[in-house]
């Protein structure tokens, strides 16, 4: 076999052999951690906000007091949420508007690093079963301004 036969042929084994290390899936690996870090705290965020609207001590705050409260239920330390926007709504349903953003890493024989971001509302009523939603949301012009920006905005669902 001739020199410039081999090089192709050496190529693809390499190609292969890299690939059954993880190389070329350790960004989706990375993708996959971050995105699913950042569902659970949105999760969480979700039964927080379930709670705190169906506390007898929200009922009993103004409309301002409320959107705080849910406000806080979603961006808390634990869920280390950004809240873009809030609203209440003529229903009497509260909404605030939430990025989650999280890092994923990846391995393999090149590691890789992703950083993705989740936008989503969570919108509920104070009552003693509040049904809180959460559905995907576009992320705030505001959130462009700070630093890490995402590799990738994720949903719920995908």
């Amino acid at each position: 076999m001739t020199p410039a036969r081999r090089l192709p042929l050496l190529a693809g084994v390499a190609l292969l052999c890299l690939a059954g290390c993880g190389l070329v899936d350790s960004e989706g690996q990375a993708t996959e951690a971050a995105t699913e870090a950042v569902r659970s705290r949105a999760a969480l965020a979700r039964r927080t906000a379930t709670a705190v609207l169906a506390d007898a001590d929200t009922a009993k705050l103004d409309t301002a007091g409320r959107l705080d409260a849910l406000a806080e239920a979603a961006g808390a330390a634990d869920r280390d949420g950004t809240v873009f926007d809030r609203r209440a709504m003529p229903d009497g349903r509260y909404e605030v508007d939430v990025a989650y953003d999280g890092t994923g890493n990846g391995g393999g024989y090149v590691a890789a690093e992703v950083h993705v971001r989740l936008c989503v509302r969570l919108a509920g009523a104070v009552a003693a079963d509040p049904r809180v939603t959460m559905t995907d949301v576009a992320c705030g012009e505001s959130l462009d301004q700070q630093p890490g920006r995402p590799d990738r905005v994720v949903t719920l669902a995908d």
